[in-house]
């Protein structure tokens, strides 16, 4: 009785052991396909975002004071040693008109004062939720404007989010370009540069900058899983506006680049992270900076 007990304990010792193993191989197996896998998407995505860059470099129609990265580079004044403010934006995005709503005038005052230089980057994602590429048309206005009549521009994307202007992404109803004219007119844009700026002479520009924005990592916002508009970086590094109050923006955003609420607009007086420094915590202490691009 006691040679049955002992082989049977033995036959179980030896399925449990088979057992563990093979469920150690199963682990094993199953580690090595999700890191294939992966490492074929982190190779996919690769692929996709250098055909992007390299498709954006072959448009030979673009702005003369486009960047490399699909941006629009503009400064009032030849100031050296300033931040450069990227602003990332979709004119029929209502969440970028409330943040434009609510930092234009700061950011306006800045950039005319030579404080700042801008790069404004126009994105199209939600051109199909208009009849009429309302997002592809402004975008493409915008790029004119900014090559035609810098000084402008930020106040033209101003008039754009206007709240009695800017149309609806859910309920769209078919814009004109007389009425978009009319925006360029209220933002100091003479009649002549704003009717141009619609003729479509940047759309294939504007649409390869698009596809290869939207696919960059260095321009994902912490807490987010992908690319997202409204979205602003200050010397290459992301300005989070994660769990700020509205109300809150302006000074936030002044105090991070190094200036007193006084001291915007003020000639004088730079921005003390300079060109190439970090985001400054603010007092409230709701800025959180990213890692070096």
């Amino acid at each position: 009785m006691d040679a049955v007990m002992k082989r049977l304990n033995e036959r179980e010792k030896q399925t449990i052991l088979g057992l563990f193993t093979v469920f150690i191989i199963i682990i094993l197996l199953a580690s090595a396909f999700i890191g294939l896998f992966m490492s074929r998407n982190s190779a996919s995505d690769a692929k996709d975002i250098k055909k992007a860059y390299e498709s954006l470099s072959e448009v030979k129609r673009k702005p003369t004071n486009a960047t490399n990265d699909g941006g629009l580079l503009v400064q009032v004044g030849s100031k050296k040693d300033i931040p450069t403010v990227e602003f990332y934006l979709d004119p029929l995005c209502p969440a970028c008109a409330q943040i434009d709503r609510t930092l234009n005038d700061d950011i306006g005052k800045m950039y005319t004062s030579g404080q700042i230089k801008l790069e404004i980057h126009p994105v199209i994602f939600l051109d199909k939720c208009s009849s009429d590429h309302y997002s592809a048309r402004v975008s493409g206005s915008i790029a004119y404007i900014s090559e035609k009549d810098p000084k402008h521009v930020v106040a033209f994307i101003s008039e754009i989010f206007d709240e009695k202007f800017q149309p609806s992404e859910v309920d769209y109803v078919e814009m004109s370009d007389e009425k978009i004219i009319e925006q360029a007119i209220k933002a100091g844009i003479s009649r002549e540069i704003a009717k141009e700026s619609l003729n479509g002479q940047y759309d294939e520009w504007i649409e390869k900058s698009n596809d290869y924005t939207i696919l960059r990592s260095d321009l994902i916002a912490p807490g987010r899983e992908g690319f997202a508009t409204p979205l602003i970086r200050v010397n290459k590094r992301i300005w989070s506006m994660k769990d700020m109050a509205l109300d809150d923006l302006s000074d936030a955003f002044v105090e991070s680049l190094g200036l007193k609420p006084e001291e915007v607009g003020d000639e004088d007086v730079k921005p003390r992270i300079g060109s190439k420094g970090k985001l400054l915590k603010t007092n409230t202490k709701y800025l959180a900076e990213k890692s070096d691009a």
